[in-house]
């Protein structure tokens, strides 16, 4: 600490202070001041050396260190006599700082002390007049004064407390400003050092020496901060300091003599255009809150809307600093606010009234000479203009303000609705005829004000707030050109149909399934059919002409015909699922070879048809989870554009913007709401298709991309070698693939159709039963296929925060029945066939997964063909006449030109999505879940 102190006043850029108690505010950190060179590093922390360990146990003042340092550094350990100097006269007027204040209060030591720090100023005498005697006795004498000093009582009896943290707080301050610069990057000013935490707790060993508190380091903190990022325009600075005048504002106040302390610590601040006393901590908070009410008054011209991070930084540190100001920044000059309402709303409402006013002349100044060049009338410009005012307000601004102001959209409405109002009341008053101007001005004051009106019904409770009372709405809507519009606006919306299907059409043909991109993704076809269907619905709203529920009706259809279009061509893309269903093999009895060398027979397995297996060539888990996420987002956006067109159509039916009433409003809803279930068939027929695409997944899944690794390697040769436990880590990375692919709303429900599956389980059920003369049970396999699916389900249970125990053991029912059978003796499975005997045929066909039944005769039969036992066997072979398994071996049939792209897409898939938490716990528990159960199973007896 006393290190770091004298590094710090042996700085050659570190200023020297010289005004009174009564007139210093924090001053502004300089760039490069904590810069100190090596070699004067190395003569600082040698002078301090034996002075440390002298003063181990005992509190030290700035003083101290300096005069320390000034007996320790001779003129030889200075490369020039250039710097000698200047850091001999730097020491020397950090003492007359520090000790020349003190002699205000003691009177008699005045003229001798400024003796001997002229003695030490003047260096020619101090050096070559001056023996090393003579020197020593001066810094003796300049030491008494100062430990005379140093021991005069103390003000406030704060624990290390010393006299010259008041007397020379000023000093202190501004070197402990010095202090805390070091955070910044020498190369970038604009950036905070990675050891930032390391150096402010290196900081806080000063405070007992510079008289800092708690409440003051984040005040200077706080300070610091904002003024490097006022000067380096960087926003991380901002979001800090935000941090720290939070902890000054809302943290707790100290005992009864800190908060003494710091308000006898008087700094002197402009207050515009007076001089102001105010304690340090305030001040701080009073510049700081200037400088934000100066740019939040004109946040229209300071911030852009890629800036709204910073501008809600800003406005938050302004309503923390102003908390105590508001009297004399809040100016409230057009409407008034609740008597009710809070600081922080009358600050909003305040920079709300001068920013828009502010805005409004910038454009008012020139709305006449640019309406002339752009051949507008002038009116229209200054509507135009107001309204991209009042979408940037909305955008950018409000939703930030009314986090602080709950009516701040309801002012700034009121307010261009007041302010565009002026203008135009004059030119209502003298319309007469329905000429071109009179349309082109009426047209963009009803957008301005149908998008002002849109403002206000946004906001929750808008009719009860007291501002509504300051709008004078005005009508000019004209109803005498009705009967001539209604054909011309049907035979338009005609044409349009025409427009949005030939469009639709064309950008399905052309959609190659990937998603838009790794936030957005569903796909590019999607879309572009709505931006065609709501550039129609803006163009039809934005005729500003009389409508009907006809016209609103011939809207919606043919909206509806583009989507039906569109669901109708994904739809006709699935396959039947139960085409991916395979085959299986030839009925064989189970016989061990006797001679290895004989000639075997193939047991091929019989794949889909090469039209159906170029289909699938479209269907990939990626591009069906993106049709998921398609027909999603065809869901979301309907409701969206339902919800958009009610509005609009709403709106455009007000005979009245602002101030109508509810009853008004809902003049012939129930008839046009009618009009709306239209778009429930929509609904149905995206509904219906995702279900239809979910369930295809999970078979898609199991029985095609992991066929290889599950149906045709689960139990081959034998159960010991090929088990779960090379499977179920293959399983969740699947998973974890298509959780990154799918939307978060969606996820769950794709998971449950390959957890649930019932394909999953029907896929190990197919193994069971349809597996091929490779796979045969003998009763010490059974052991082991049961913990196998206990495994399984444990895995989608997951310890509770999978799916539910109740739909887990539902669908492993089936085959938990299966391996109970095979659990039985032969005799008692082969008595139990022959009384199921009648419902199947000699060579019976297998059933597709999910079509069986534990008793059904057929599946009786294939447990008898794949248990190892002779009783079975032999049974077998004078019943049904079944051929030997080791007359076969199983090959994979002839594969059309198609392979699976799954294991394919997740090696190479490079895009990372955050799953929800709460999914994120759950596969966590899966997979520690299944880690113990393998464990157990690897150290289990055989």
């Amino acid at each position: 600490m006393r290190s770091l102190i004298g590094r710090a006043i042996s700085s050659s850029n570190f200023f020297n202070i010289k005004e009174s108690n009564s007139s210093k505010q924090p001053c502004e950190p300089l760039p490069g001041q904590n810069e100190i060179s090596e070699a004067m590093d190395v003569r600082t922390k040698r002078g301090l050396r034996h002075f440390g360990e002298k003063k181990m146990h005992e509190q030290i003042d700035v003083p101290q260190i300096s005069l320390e340092l000034l007996s320790a550094i001779s003129r030889s350990d200075f490369p020039t006599e250039r710097s000698y100097t200047q850091w001999q006269k730097r020491q020397a007027n950090i003492l007359e700082e520090l000790l020349m204040t003190s002699v205000d209060f003691v009177s008699d030591v005045h003229a001798a002390l400024s003796m001997l720090l002229s003695k030490l100023r003047n260096i020619e005498e101090w050096v070559l007049n001056t023996s090393p005697d003579g020197r020593a006795e001066i810094l003796t004498d300049i030491k008494q004064y100062a430990s005379k000093f140093s021991n005069m009582p103390r003000k406030f009896g704060i624990r290390n407390e010393t006299y010259y943290w008041t007397s020379s707080f000023h000093f202190n301050i501004n070197l402990y400003e010095k202090l805390l610069c070091s955070i910044f990057d020498v190369l970038e000013d604009g950036q905070i050092v990675e050891e930032a935490e390391e150096i402010i707790a290196v900081l806080k060993l000063t405070w007992s020496t510079l008289g800092i508190i708690q409440k003051m380091h984040n005040a200077l903190y706080a300070w610091v901060l904002f003024r490097q990022f006022v000067r380096t325009g960087e926003a991380r600075l901002l979001r800090y300091a935000v941090v720290e005048v939070q902890k000054v504002v809302s943290g707790k106040d100290g005992e009864g003599i800190e908060e003494a302390y710091m308000s006898s610590l008087i700094c002197s601040v402009d207050a515009y255009g007076s001089t102001r006393l105010l304690n340090l901590v305030d001040a701080v908070l009073f510049d700081i809150s200037k400088w934000c009410h100066n740019q939040l008054e004109d946040y229209h011209l300071h911030f852009s809307q890629d800036k709204s991070a910073m501008f809600e930084s800003v406005l938050t540190l302004a309503i923390l600093c102003g908390s105590c100001f508001a009297d004399e920044f809040a100016e409230i000059k057009y409407i008034i606010p609740m008597a009710g309402d809070g600081t922080a709303s009358i600050l909003a409402h305040s920079f709300i009234e001068k920013s828009i006013q502010a805005a409004y002349k910038r454009v008012h100044n020139v709305w006449d000479a640019k309406a002339k060049l752009e051949g507008k009338h002038p009116l229209t410009m200054l509507a135009d203009e107001l309204k991209l005012i009042a979408e940037k307000e909305c955008t950018t601004f409000l939703p930030l303000l009314c986090r602080q102001y709950p009516d701040a959209g309801i002012l700034a409405s009121v307010l261009l609705h007041q302010l565009y109002g002026e203008q135009l009341a004059p030119f209502l008053e003298g319309v007469s005829q329905f000429s071109e101007s009179v349309r082109e001005v009426l047209a963009a004051a009803d957008r301005l004000e149908r998008y002002l009106f849109h403002i206000v019904r946004s906001v929750r409770n808008c009719v009860g707030s007291p501002i509504i009372n300051y709008l004078h709405p005005y009508q000019y809507l004209s109803t005498q050109i009705q009967q001539i519009c209604a054909p011309l606006i049907l035979q338009w919306l005609h044409t349009q149909h025409d427009i949005i299907l030939e469009w639709t059409k064309r950008a399905i043909q052309i959609e190659d399934w990937e998603p838009l991109s790794s936030q957005q993704r569903q796909t590019t076809s999607i879309i572009e059919v709505f931006r065609i269907i709501e550039e129609i619905v803006d163009q039809f709203f934005n005729l500003n002409l009389p409508m009907d529920t006809i016209h609103l009706r011939s809207l919606l259809i043919g909206i509806v015909r583009s989507l039906d279009s569109y669901l109708q061509y994904m739809v006709n893309q699935q396959v039947d699922k139960r085409m991916l269903y395979p085959s299986p093999p030839a009925l064989t009895r189970y016989k061990e070879s006797i001679n290895p060398f004989t000639k075997k027979r193939s047991a091929e397995h019989a794949f889909i048809e090469e039209k159906i297996a170029r289909q699938l060539n479209d269907l990939t888990v990626l591009k069906l989870c993106v049709k998921l996420n398609t027909l999603h987002y065809v869901r979301d956006q309907l409701d969206t554009l339902e919800d958009s067109v009610k509005q609009s159509w709403e709106l455009a039916q007000s005979g009245q913007t602002f101030g109508a009433a509810e009853q008004d409003l809902s003049i012939s809803s129930e008839p046009v709401d009618e009009l709306f279930t239209i778009f429930d068939d929509i609904r149905r027929s995206a509904v219906d298709a995702s279900d239809t695409i979910t369930d295809f997944i999970g078979a898609r899944v199991i029985f095609w991309d992991m066929r290889d690794s599950f149906l045709f390697s689960l139990y081959q040769g034998s159960v010991e070698s090929a088990r779960f436990e090379i499977f179920i880590p293959l399983l969740d990375g699947v998973l974890d693939y298509i959780c990154d692919l799918i939307i978060d709303t969606l996820r769950d429900q794709v998971v449950s159709s390959i957890c649930q599956a019932s394909m999953v389980l029907e896929g190990y059920v197919w193994v069971l039963l349809d597996g091929g003369p490779s796979r045969v049970f003998s009763d010490s396999d059974v052991t082991m296929m049961q913990e196998d699916l206990n495994v399984l389900k444990d895995f989608f249970i997951a310890n509770g925060q999978g799916l539910p125990h109740v739909i887990v053991e539902k669908d492993a029912r089936l085959a938990q029945q299966i391996i109970d059978l095979y659990s039985l003796k032969a005799s008692t499975i082969i008595e139990m066939l022959m009384s199921a005997s009648e419902h199947v045929s000699y060579y019976p066909e297998s059933k597709k997964p999910g079509q069986r039944c534990a008793n059904d005769a057929e599946t009786l039969l294939r447990v008898l063909c794949h248990k190892k036992d002779e009783v079975a066997s032999r049974f077998l072979k004078v019943h049904y006449k079944l051929p030997k398994s080791s007359d076969y071996e199983d090959v994979l049939g002839k594969e059309p030109a198609l392979k699976s792209s799954l294991i394919e897409d997740m090696l190479k898939s490079n895009t990372s999505f955050n799953w929800t938490e709460k999914g994120q716990r759950g596969f966590r528990m899966m997979k520690k879940k299944f880690q113990e159960a393998t464990s157990e199973i690897r150290h289990a007896p055989w």
